[in-house]
């Protein structure tokens, strides 16, 4: 299976990304995470952190793949963006604050992944890029507004409108990063950080969780953008588009 669910210590859970090439989600895989979260972690009330990793050397994760998109209708995006909204949902409204350990490229579905956990800790391969511009789509999630929550909208505009590769200690610059670990510190960093919430109150944890949820749902009802929308219209109508990007279909996003 390419995500691995382990629940083996009774307080920290660990979703280990392992899908081969560039950890590319497409839908199957975004089913997947939606099942590991609706199917196990939502209902572990014992849960003080869950871990999101990857074992590949070279990427946290990205995608979906050009290919992939190419290929839906207006309808099949139109389910392509729920998906997305609800992987996202179930990050962001995780009862337990949820940490991302990174070390290779984010990018696509990555981004998201990053975005809506809690906690991000890089090491020094880690990078970062939106690059939906380069292949002239918009990109059908909440990452715009996530980044500017997080971020402010001056660094979202330019991270998302540049399609520019962004090393650990930019991010960090920006305050996207929670911690950045340069060389030999990285695994001694990681690990310090997420022992500590071993010795956390459970109960105060998901107290405290829920005043940061309700915080984003505020922020989302208050501030809509009709990405979803615009995405299955330039599916729908795209047939330029569609063709324009025949020689990225080995491309991910």
């Amino acid at each position: 299976m390419p995500i691995k669910f382990n629940c083996a210590n009774s307080c920290i859970a660990e979703i280990d990304l392992d899908l081969g090439g560039k950890n590319s989600f497409n839908i199957a895989e975004i089913n997947e995470l939606i099942k590991i979260f609706e199917s196990n972690l939502e209902k572990e009330i014992d849960l003080k952190a869950v871990v999101v990793k990857s074992t590949n050397a070279d990427y946290f994760a990205t995608g979906p793949e050009i290919k992939e998109i190419a290929g839906l209708d207006k309808e099949d995006a139109r389910y392509y963006v729920t998906l997305l909204n609800i992987m996202a949902k179930h990050i962001t409204t995780m009862p337990a604050p949820v940490i991302c350990i990174i070390n290779g490229a984010v990018s696509g579905i990555g981004l998201d992944i990053a975005s809506t956990c809690d906690f991000r800790l890089a090491g020094p391969k880690a990078s970062f890029a939106d690059l939906s511009s380069k292949y002239g789509i918009l990109y059908p999630s909440h990452i715009i507004l996530r980044l500017s929550f997080l971020i402010g909208v001056q660094k979202t505009k330019e991270i998302l409108l540049s399609s520019k590769i962004y090393s650990a200690e930019d991010m960090h610059r920006f305050n996207f990063l929670t911690e950045y670990f340069n060389g030999e510190n990285f695994e001694k960093g990681v690990k310090g950080f997420i022992e500590n919430f071993k010795n956390l109150s459970v109960d105060s944890l998901r107290l405290k969780k829920k005043l940061f949820i309700n915080l984003w749902k505020n922020y989302l009802k208050n501030n809509q953008l009709p990405a979803e929308e615009i995405f299955s219209e330039i599916l729908k109508e795209g047939k330029d588009w569609k063709k324009s990007v025949k020689d990225f279909y080995g491309d991910s996003l």
